[in-house]
C-alpha cells in the first residue's frame, strides 16, 4: 500500500508539472500573437493588398486578344473580276483587306461586330486573300482563302462525227473530243466523264434522220461552251 502511495503521489507531480507548462506555453502563445504575430499578419495583409491591386491595374492595362474574323462562305471559283466579303469578329475593330500581299480595303466592324466589302477587285488567276482584324497596334492571325477568277469558257474541240455527217450502216456511233482538264462535259444534259487529258468519248444511238447533241464543257468559274452536233442516220 505504502508503494502504492508513493506511485500515485509521483504520479500527480507529473501531471501538476504538465498543467503548469501548458499554461505557460498557452498564455506565450497568446503574448506572441498580441505582440508579434498581429503586426506580421497586418503586414501580410497589406502585401496582399498590393498584390491584388498590381494585378487589377495590369488586367485593366492589358488589351484583350484580337481575335481572327469569321468570313461567311466565298465561291472558291469566279468569272466576274470582283467579289463581296462579309464576316464577323468582335465590334470596334478595324478590319483589313489583302489580295495576293497588297492591301485592297478596310472598313469598321459595326456595333455587332459585322463588315462587308462589296466590291474586291481580283486579278486573273488564283488570288489569296487575307482578311486581318487590327485594334490599336495589335491585329488578328489572319484568315486567309483562295479565289480563282477566270473570264475564259474552256475549250471544247469535237473531233468525231464531224457536224452534218451521215451514217448509213449503224446506228450507233461515237462523239468523241476533249476540254480543258479541270473543266466538264455533258451531251444533252446527261454527264460526260473524262479522262485526266480532258478527252471523252460519248456512244449514242441515232434515230432515224436528223440527231441533234447539244454538247457543253463548263469550268469552276461558271464559264461555259457549248457546241451544236447535227447527225443523220439513213440506213
Amino acid at each position: 500500500m505504502i508503494y502504492s502511495s508513493h506511485r500515485l503521489r509521483a504520479q500527480e507531480r507529473r501531471l501538476a508539472k504538465k498543467l503548469v507548462w501548458t499554461v505557460v506555453i498557452l498564455f506565450g502563445s497568446i503574448f506572441f500573437a498580441i505582440f508579434a504575430g498581429l503586426p506580421i499578419l497586418a503586414k501580410l495583409a497589406v502585401g496582399l493588398s498590393y498584390l491584388r491591386k498590381e494585378e487589377t491595374s495590369v488586367s485593366e492595362n492589358s488589351i484583350s486578344p484580337v481575335f481572327a474574323p469569321i468570313v461567311d462562305p466565298v465561291t472558291s471559283a469566279t468569272n466576274s473580276g470582283s467579289i463581296i466579303i462579309k464576316g464577323i469578329t468582335d465590334k470596334d475593330r478595324k478590319i483589313i483587306i489583302s489580295v495576293n500581299g497588297e492591301k485592297a480595303a478596310e472598313t469598321e466592324t459595326n456595333d455587332e461586330g459585322k463588315f462587308s466589302f462589296r466590291n474586291i477587285k481580283l486579278s486573273e488567276g488564283d488570288n489569296k486573300i487575307s482578311v486581318v482584324a487590327m485594334y490599336r497596334e495589335d491585329k488578328s492571325v489572319p484568315t486567309e482563302f483562295t479565289v480563282l477568277f477566270k473570264k475564259e469558257p474552256p475549250n471544247l474541240e469535237i473531233s468525231e462525227p464531224t457536224d452534218g455527217a451521215t451514217i448509213r450502216i449503224e446506228a450507233k456511233t461515237v462523239i468523241k473530243g476533249f476540254t480543258d482538264a479541270d473543266a466538264s462535259i455533258t451531251v444533252n444534259d446527261h454527264r460526260v466523264i473524262l479522262d485526266r487529258e480532258g478527252n471523252f468519248n460519248y456512244p449514242v444511238t441515232l434515230s432515224e434522220g436528223e440527231n441533234i447533241y447539244k454538247i457543253q464543257a463548263s469550268d469552276s468559274a461558271g464559264n461555259t461552251t457549248i457546241k451544236e452536233l447535227k447527225i443523220n442516220f439513213a440506213p
